[in-house]
């Protein structure tokens, strides 16, 4: 008999409220992937098969117009579940709607307590901790629900950084558009890394973000965040090649050390003078893929004293040399 392809079910949870986007993106990429390995021998195939899954009666779901037809969580034999984002206009609108899911909630703790994996991203990560799931978990959402988040849930250990994290079978990501990201991770769990990468190729993904720090700095440049990060934010930038004090950028910003300490980690999650040595890095890791510049060019370019320290400091934070950064884009130099 000829060999068939493997079958994986992905359930994909809908509720009313649900981010439309984060319900049908893992369709989509999923079914791309499909497209892709068909031209693989039936024996090396994985055919995904994506579910709406419901918590609630009835096998329809209705959100800001659009109808969803599910089935029921143990329907089908679930390799993950895909948890969208909620819809809010706010965070105290957030709380309220989160009130709403209670049925939600016990449906992921129930297939939490039976090991499916759960993907979720977003303001879903708030829903998810909701049920009590993250408790003592590391776990990323989106950069601007940071604070959210270690107010109401203050025993999950947030890493708003992040753009993707796994820490067991619960795996997190950032903002909306992260929801990409999640399916290409179950497609490189499933399919392989090299479809992954194949799949993210035709989907114009950059599958190599690793930190939300470029997005949360433009936000912020763009007036999105409070007045003294932004002049914190656009001081620091300005001085990557010089040595800073905390004390000379909080005289900048007009306030004091400790009120610019909280503020600052409110905001981005880690203080100012994290968050500068991950801009440095940043810029590093820029000039290595965009440039020929030499190490030692870069580390000064980048305030380091030699291209030793840079080594030194890439690897802790990028945990990759420079070298063998700059040799993933075929840049030897």
């Amino acid at each position: 008999m000829p060999s068939k392809p493997r079958i994986v079910h992905i359930g994909v949870l809908v509720f009313p409220g649900c981010i439309r986007s984060g319900a049908v993106v893992p369709h989509d990429v999923l079914a791309l992937a499909n497209r892709l390995m068909a031209s693989r021998p039936a024996a090396q195939r994985v055919e995904f098969k994506a579910h709406w899954v419901g918590a609630r009666r009835g096998a329809r779901v209705d959100t800001s117009g659009v109808g969803f037809s599910t089935v029921a969580a143990d329907a089908h034999p679930l390799s993950a579940l895909i948890v969208p984002g909620v819809e809010h206009a706010d965070t105290a609108d957030l709380s309220q709607v989160l009130d709403a899911l209670a049925p939600e909630q016990a449906l992921l703790r129930t297939l939490a307590g039976q090991g499916l994996p759960l993907l979720f991203g977003c303001s879903a990560t708030c829903l998810v901790a909701r049920a009590g799931l993250l408790d003592g978990r590391r776990a990323t959402t989106s950069w601007w629900l940071a604070a959210y988040c270690r107010t109401h849930f203050k025993a999950m250990q947030l890493q708003p950084e992040a753009i993707l994290l796994e820490d067991g079978d619960l795996i997190s990501a950032a903002g909306v558009t992260s929801y990409f990201d999640l399916a290409l991770w179950l497609v490189g769990r499933h399919a392989g890394d090299d479809m992954r990468q194949m799949a993210a190729r035709m989907l114009l993904h950059d599958s190599r973000r690793e930190s939300q720090a470029p997005y949360v700095a433009q936000a912020i440049a763009e007036g999105q965040g409070p007045v003294v990060i932004e002049r914190a934010r656009n001081w620091l930038g300005r001085r990557f090649d010089q040595p800073w004090t905390v004390q000379a950028l909080a005289q900048h910003c007009r306030t004091s050390e400790r009120t610019l300490l909280r503020r600052f980690k409110e905001v981005m999650g880690v203080g100012p003078v994290q968050y500068a040595q991950k801009m440095r890095v940043d810029r590093a890791k820029t000039l290595l893929e965009s440039t020929l510049l030499s190490l030692e060019d870069i580390a000064t370019r980048c305030g380091y004293t030699d291209a030793s320290t840079l080594h030194k400091v890439f690897k802790q934070w990028a945990h990759v040399t420079p070298s063998d950064y700059r040799a993933r884009f075929g840049l030897r130099r």
